[in-house]
């Protein structure tokens, strides 16, 4: 016996319930801060940064699929939309890190500053008022680039299906240059100049191949999710199911690539000042999480991904992007935590394991309840949202 298509007002429910969860989570948030500030602003941070992952991946798969075209995106258009749609969130959710510098980017301190002479060259970019008006045209060119990315890829009564489509080309591609700058340099800003001593050239790459992984993975886990709740639906073809394995193992491959090559020439160079990085990394129990990196979220979804019995498998498939989607956030708190964290001597329950969870969980029911709504406002069940031939 099969269950009926989720209505409207099922769907509309989310917003609420993810809002109730988020007001909860800031309460607890907020009486967490007060207990080790430090510790709760860095795991907030790890926080921010995979959930606005999430929404700048949904970004710039939007923008791929309108460079590209193809009927993996159409079925997911929606999705995508919704997922993008949430970073006007992602910006008001900034103001904890923006009002926090003191206490979180050791460029901040003027003193720490004065002994260091590479801080010194840098410090007409590492400054408070460089890092808000570089944030604000941050979100400013993602807010645009995600209204101008859904005005184009929603048909016109004026505009012919071809014309449309070419504009959306031409949009896309300029948008993901300027998405790929952008996020360059707010990587740089917003993690990297945690241990601003240190640079790679390959570190926005990573971060931004992460992205891709994220956006992935969590698409794929919502269409799973709303094929289940109306079993009759059935768009979701094998074919396209392995269209999506085989974009998820090139994102897979693409972040082994950079974070092996970032590795190597750091390895390679062996310079006190940038092997530093990695050595906070690799000691104090930082190992274990490094070497579960390349277990989980390379060698096994890699191994997983090439077998196409497994790639046409909507609920196999899934259970590799929740490994994703989990082995994004170690990767994001095995880079930002070892530089304002808790060290091994400091370390303890609360802030290695609750703060991340609260935080993560807040920042996660605040960002579920807006794409919920947006999602639910482009379409309100699953037949619409998943229906190739209306997208």
């Amino acid at each position: 016996m099969t269950r009926p298509p989720p209505p409207a007002k099922e769907l509309s429910r989310w917003p609420s319930r993810g809002l109730g969860v988020a007001a909860i989570g800031v309460i607890l948030c907020l009486l967490a801060g007060r207990l080790d500030r430090e510790s709760f602003l860095s795991a907030y941070l790890v926080a921010f940064c995979y959930w606005l992952s999430v929404s700048l991946g949904c970004l710039a798969l939007a923008m791929i699929h309108g460079m590209t075209g193809g009927g993996w995106g159409n079925m997911v258009r929606r999705i995508m939309d919704a997922g993008y749609e949430t970073i006007p969130l992602m910006a008001l959710l900034f103001l904890p890190i923006g009002a926090a510098t003191a206490l979180i980017y050791p460029w901040t301190d003027m003193d720490y500053v004065a002994i260091h002479e590479a801080l010194v060259r840098k410090s007409g970019y590492l400054n408070q008022t460089g890092f808000w008006g570089r944030a604000v045209v941050y979100f400013l060119i993602w807010i645009v680039l995600a209204a101008v990315i859904a005005q184009f890829s929603r048909p016109a009564p004026k505009i012919d299906e071809l014309t449309r489509a070419r504009r959306l080309q031409r949009v896309s591609g300029l948008g993901f240059m300027a998405y790929g700058f952008s996020f360059s340099l707010a990587s740089v800003d917003w993690m990297m100049s945690l241990e601003p001593l240190w640079y790679s050239t390959m570190y926005p790459l990573i971060q931004i191949a992460g992205h891709g992984a994220a956006g992935f993975s969590f698409l794929i886990i919502v269409s799973y999710w709303l094929q289940q709740a109306n079993p009759r639906l059935s768009v979701v073809t094998m074919d396209r199911l392995n269209d999506y394995g085989n974009l998820m193992l090139a994102s897979v491959m693409f972040w082994a690539y950079c974070s092996f090559f970032q590795f190597l020439i750091v390895w390679s160079g062996n310079l006190p000042e940038e092997t530093v990085w990695y050595l906070g990394r690799l000691q104090h129990g930082w190992g274990a999480l490094a070497l579960g990196l390349v277990v989980f979220h390379f060698v096994i979804p890699f191994s997983l991904l090439l077998s196409k019995a497994i790639k046409r498998d909507h609920g196999r498939l899934c259970l590799i992007a929740g490994l994703l989607l989990l082995m994004h956030y170690v990767d994001l708190y095995w880079t930002i935590m070892p530089a304002i964290g808790p060290t091994a001597r400091t370390a303890s329950l609360m802030n290695v394991v609750v703060f991340p969870l609260l935080t993560l969980l807040t920042v996660g029911a605040a960002w579920l309840s807006v794409f919920a709504w947006r999602l639910s406002s482009a379409a309100p069940d699953a037949a619409m949202i998943l229906s190739e031939g209306r997208l």
